[in-house]
């Protein structure tokens, strides 16, 4: 049958609710499977493959809804749909819209969601967010926060560990939670939190390591970062006493999630419960446009309907407060869109951004794809701004490749673009992807490539640490004073190092782990950036809610020296980037001027006074003035 077809649509788009329903008298099981001649429900009693189990058939109803009602209570059970198709013969799955699997993600599993609450679950608060461009994003895996012995975490790379307080790593510096909740950041992005294929769920001294996005199940925790990946249930009920922790320390949750493709193609549950229908086809191939093997058909009318589902599901069951897209250039507008109208319908304040671009080439038309270049078709969502990213350190891809902060030559109206929000200010004299700042997610590191660190270690080799230091330091200055939404890579803030890898997905925790002895040894730059963010809080100036406010407040100005920039916002704030190695002289205007950032500092708090409204402004460094009092 031709899935695009509007036949197909009109007999078998439906609204009906999938998956398993469990209650103390009975569980109700559905599956959309239009073309399968016959569907049946596994019970197991358990996860292992040797457990015997019963079969039960289900029905035909409208739309392709197979559904089948089992009397009794089956929490603790294990289960599969089986679907047979011509041609293909008998086909066992895990449902896709299963709330818990068993180890190793082969069956879905039965239980009774209440019991998983936490104390005070049914009180539990998002903290409060005026504005989505009052956001700090941090960006963290599970297993990095604690997989060494310097965090001083109990249980290591699991979400309790992530949940553990008052934990201390060397010379007692607070770690792990205590950490990001001391910094000032507002949301935690946490890498892939869902069932995910490359690690063993039951292994604990196993050096299996992934980032996550090797998708098995959509709406399943991966029982690895569970304390008891034996029972599913544990899992459910640790990963919502983390959000629910996060939410009391003041911290929101965002998931990274990654609807364009699975792990698997062929033998993927989603394909072995209908065939072909969740992907995008060319011919008898699976199109690749994500890079590992398949991508998912969001534009059909199911699959969209599945990706809404999750999300609104683990908005619902789990408390989330946003989602960040994996290759969101690989969705189609139209899905983005309704993602964005669902979710917010629930939460107004809920966070949406992703990479708008693919992985690979798609068949999908690209005036229909959830691209950075169709940014303005999709205003309520955000994206990474790779001009921001490579601006400031250099382009990605090219490991020698030097930008403003790292002594690259002719970056200065590419800056000045990247902290007006990439706005289409008329002295760059260039046009804008962004609806205004509110779509800018801007940055200088994240999970894939090079951290920070280890860039600048590539393309300033002859530069002392010390003068590498002040050049991370003016990155982050220069993300933080931008305008739109920052994002900070968990221990950037204290210069995390992969010693070298850049593609560090399957590389084991000491790649990966956050060494919290570096947070001791470099204690200055996270007060450094613990000042930005409270400057950042504490004016409005910085977080301008349009483009036209931009447009109409922030004022670039004309320096005649290289490798500097400088802007002030409404004759109030004045802010200069100096990237090179020696001090340079600024003349300022007539003002009541007091320094908040400097070489060494920055915060809320006046560090001196121009001198004869002149200010030396120290090489490689960011200084910012207020004018008159802090309070707006």
């Amino acid at each position: 049958m031709d899935f695009t077809s509007e036949d197909f649509d009109r007999l078998y788009t439906t609204e009906a609710s999938l998956g398993a329903f469990w209650s103390p008298a009975a569980t109700t099981f559905r599956l959309w499977a239009p073309e399968a001649a016959l569907v049946t429900v596994r019970l197991y009693q358990g996860w292992e493959p040797e457990f015997a189990f019963q079969e039960t058939p289900c029905v035909k109803g409208v739309q392709g809804v197979w559904e089948v009602q089992l009397t009794g209570d089956w929490s603790g059970y294990y289960y599969t749909f089986v679907t047979s198709y011509e041609g293909r013969g008998a086909l066992e799955s895990v449902d896709p819209y299963a709330k818990a699997v068993g180890p190793q993600g082969q069956r879905g599993f039965l239980f009774n969601p209440q019991l998983t609450n936490p104390q005070g679950w049914d009180e539990d608060k998002s903290p409060p967010l005026a504005h989505v461009l009052d956001s700090v994003i941090y960006e963290l895996h599970v297993r990095d926060a604690s997989s060494l012995l310097s965090s001083g975490v109990k249980s290591h790379g699991t979400f309790a560990g992530l949940s553990e307080e008052g934990t201390q790593g060397p010379q007692g510096i607070p770690t792990a939670l205590d950490h990001v909740a001391g910094l000032g950041v507002t949301h935690v992005h946490l890498l892939p939190v869902y069932d995910f294929d490359g690690v063993d769920d039951l292994d604990r001294e196993t050096e299996e390591y992934n980032w996550g996005y090797n998708p098995r199940n959509f709406n399943a925790l991966k029982l690895a970062y569970s304390t008891d990946p034996r029972h599913p249930q544990t899992a459910v009920s640790e990963f919502k006493t983390l959000v629910q922790t996060f939410h009391r320390r003041g911290l929101r949750v965002v998931l990274d999630v990654v609807y364009n493709h699975t792990f698997a193609s062929f033998d993927s549950h989603l394909n072995r419960a209908y065939p072909y229908y969740y992907y995008r086809m060319i011919g008898t191939q699976f199109s690749d446009g994500s890079g590992v093997g398949n991508e998912l058909a969001t534009e059909r009318a199911m699959v969209r309907k599945y990706i809404v589902d999750s999300l609104l599901f683990w908005q619902s069951e789990y408390h989330i407060d946003g989602f960040r897209f994996d290759l969101m250039g690989l969705y189609d507008l139209e899905t983005m869109n309704q993602i964005e109208q669902k979710l917010r319908a629930v939460d107004s304040s809920i966070l949406l951004y992703g990479e708008g671009w693919t992985g690979g080439m798609t068949p999908q038309p690209e005036n229909t794809r959830a691209v950075k270049g169709n940014a303005q078709q999709v205003p309520g969502v955000a994206f990474f701004s790779d001009e921001s990213r490579d601006t400031w350190k250099g382009h990605v891809f090219e490991s020698d490749g030097r930008g403003f902060v790292n002594g690259g030559g002719g970056w200065e109206a590419a800056a000045q673009f990247a902290v007006s929000g990439c706005n289409a200010l008329p002295a760059l004299h260039r046009a804008t992807w962004a609806a205004g700042p509110q779509q800018v997610v801007n940055y200088v590191a994240a999970h894939d490539n090079h951290t920070l660190w280890d860039k600048l270690a590539l393309t300033n080799p002859q530069d002392s640490e010390a003068e590498r230091k002040a050049m991370a330091k003016l990155a982050h200055a220069a993300v933080f004073l931008s305008q739109g939404l920052p994002f900070l890579h968990a221990g950037e803030e204290f210069l995390r190092t992969k010693q070298g890898v850049e593609n560090s997905y399957n590389s084991p925790d000491r790649i990966n782990g956050l060494d919290w002895e570096r947070a001791f040894e470099h204690h200055d730059l996270i007060s450094y950036i613990r000042g930005l963010l409270e400057l950042r809080r504490a004016l409005p100036e910085l977080r301008l809610r349009s483009a036209d406010e931009v447009s109409a407040q922030l004022h670039l100005l004309e320096l005649l020296e290289p490798q500097m920039i400088a802007w002030w916002i409404n004759q109030r704030i004045y802010a200069v980037l100096n990237a090179h190695p020696r001090p340079r002289e600024v003349f300022l205007p007539t003002g009541n001027w007091h320094i908040v950032v400097n070489e060494t500092a920055a915060g809320t708090t006046a560090l001196g006074v121009p001198q004869n409204g002149i200010v030396t402004v120290a090489g490689r460094s960011a200084m910012v003035l207020v004018n008159g009092p802090l309070s707006p």
